[in-house]
């Protein structure tokens, strides 16, 4: 990046950039590009685009439905704020139409 382009750049985003500044940003930003110069360089041909750079994946156990007493689950009903039937009753969160 030359000093032209800086300063075209600070203009546009409206970024007041002192004249002692310029030199700095400018090493800077050159620094910036010449690493992605290095990325842009890189063979890539016939490699698949990934969305994570580990191969990480669920590992949660499926649900089970498992039967319960019937004293264990009138103690759960009992301790919801409300009940209807055999469910908790809470406040509506979702208009669904």
């Amino acid at each position: 990046m030359i000093k032209e382009e800086l300063e075209a750049t600070a203009f546009n985003a409206r970024i007041e950039v002192k004249e002692e500044e310029k030199e700095k940003y400018l090493k800077d930003l050159n620094s910036m590009m010449e690493s992605v110069e290095v990325l842009q360089k890189a063979d890539i041909a016939g490699l698949a685009p990934t969305t994570h750079v580990t191969e990480l994946r669920n590992v949660w156990r499926e649900d089970i439905v498992r039967p319960c007493s019937k004293e264990v689950l009138e103690d759960m009903l009992n301790a919801a704020p409300e009940r209807e039937g055999s469910f908790y009753k809470i406040q509506k969160v979702i208009d669904a139409e």
